[in-house]
């Protein structure tokens, strides 16, 4: 078995998801993310890593929604 094609580490993980080395460190502290600690690193299952990157969104904070009024809108506006 070749450990190479069943693991990677989270520096290739941070690669492939296209975020931050310590992003990836703080998913498996949070543990939306498994991985396991050998020799002080983390190894990540590719297939894991894989399901993981369907649903992953990298951007940052809430989601932007639309404001409904702004002050053009014609409730501002004086009858």
């Amino acid at each position: 078995m070749n450990l190479n094609s069943t693991v990677i580490s989270s520096a290739e993980a941070a690669k492939i998801l296209g975020i931050h080395p310590l992003s990836i460190q703080k998913l498996i502290y949070r543990g939306v993310l498994s991985a396991d600690k050998i020799a002080n690193r983390y190894l990540i299952s590719r297939d894991e890593l894989m399901e993981f990157a369907k649903t992953y969104n990298p951007n940052r904070g809430r989601p932007r929604t639309k404001r409904r009024y702004t002050k053009r809108s014609a409730i501002w506006q004086a009858s």
